[in-house]
């Protein structure tokens, strides 16, 4: 006869579409075959589960079918996909987590509405830094009590996300899930979820998710895309629209990563960030990633350098013993 644990285990996976791997985190490690038998043990199993996935508690307990808590409250940008099933699985994940981030914040300050535009947060940075990149846009978020990690497991077995902005009593969340090998691609996906926190996107909805990459996303029509966008290349380069100037032809990506230099010590833009302008404004993202080669010295795992930092600003002490370990495995364990 099957376990009770391992029919409720088989149901999560077949009526919520949560991949494996995320239930698995999920799972209390105090959990013991020995606890099969306990009634008590049973119901805190469930509480556990639907803390940690954003379910619904009851619809665990007596329900035959487990129920989202925030199935209705994710805005998404470019999805295409199983809306019923996906959507609110990955909205009511990225909540879930944005609620246990904010809980084991060090310190702790209601960041509102924040009353603040691209130009003045661009001002503050470059008071005190060269540029801005990666470093300083978390240094910044961290210090208005704003998290930002980047998931290394994920709510659907199919990673399906670039990034996502998330809104609890006037706090807010950064989650990020598309993986970069250099710091400015990732950097302006940053910019971008502060742009639409900013610019109060998130409305009256919990999580706004921006299902694709900006560089390769089909805009059309979608204002808020377009305005996040140009949010974020007016904080990271001073410009909405960045005067990207190409002379001449075949512009090699050595030549472009030296004028990359040459612009960001007079424009005070990090290199990274002016190939990647050049890539948007031409399409020729053989050069302005190659150029990247040129700028920084090595590919690197730059999910590392988010999460080390959240690491360091989060005291998973102040969770209880399992929300720390999901939240840890989530984080991509020890870094």
């Amino acid at each position: 006869m099957a376990k009770d644990s391992d029919i409720l285990r088989q149901k999560l996976l077949e009526t919520t579409r949560l991949s494996a791997p995320i239930i698995d985190a999920a799972w209390p490690d105090w959990w013991d075959q020995a606890d099969e038998g306990s009634i008590s043990a049973q119901v805190e199993l469930r509480f556990s589960l639907a803390r940690k996935l954003g379910l619904e508690p009851q619809s665990l307990l007596n329900e035959d079918t487990p129920r989202f808590a925030w199935k209705d409250s994710g805005k998404y940008k470019n999805f295409s996909g199983d809306e019923e099933h996906e959507k609110p699985a990955i909205s009511s994940f990225g909540i879930s987590v944005s609620n246990l981030l904010l809980q084991s914040l060090k310190e702790r300050q209601v960041t509102g509405g924040l009353d603040l535009s691209a130009s003045s947060i661009r001002e503050a940075i470059l008071s005190t830094k060269p540029h801005i990149g990666i470093p300083e846009l978390l240094t910044f978020l961290w210090g208005i009590s704003v998290p930002v990690i980047h998931l290394r497991l994920f709510p659907l077995a199919a990673k399906r996300m670039c990034a996502m902005a998330t809104k609890t009593q006037d706090q807010f969340s950064i989650l990020l899930a598309k993986d970069a090998r250099y710091p400015a691609p990732l950097a302006f996906h940053i910019a971008h979820e502060i742009g639409h926190i900013v610019l109060n996107h998130l409305g009256e909805f919990s999580a706004i998710v921006d299902m694709e990459d900006p560089a390769e996303g089909r805009r059309g029509e979608d204002l808020e895309e377009i305005d996040a966008d140009k949010f974020a290349l007016e904080l990271l380069t001073g410009f909405p629209d960045p005067p990207i100037e190409v002379v001449g032809e075949g512009k090699s990506s050595r030549r472009l990563a030296k004028e990359a230099f040459d612009a960001s010590e007079k424009f005070q833009i990090e290199p990274g960030t002016v190939s990647l302008c050049y890539g948007y404004q031409t399409g020729n993202w053989d050069v302005a990633n190659g150029a990247m080669k040129h700028i920084y010295a090595e590919p690197m795992d730059v999910w590392k350098i988010v999460n080390a930092i959240a690491i360091d600003q989060l005291d998973l002490n102040l969770l209880p013993e399992e929300s720390s370990s999901f939240l840890r495995a989530i984080l991509g364990g020890d870094i």
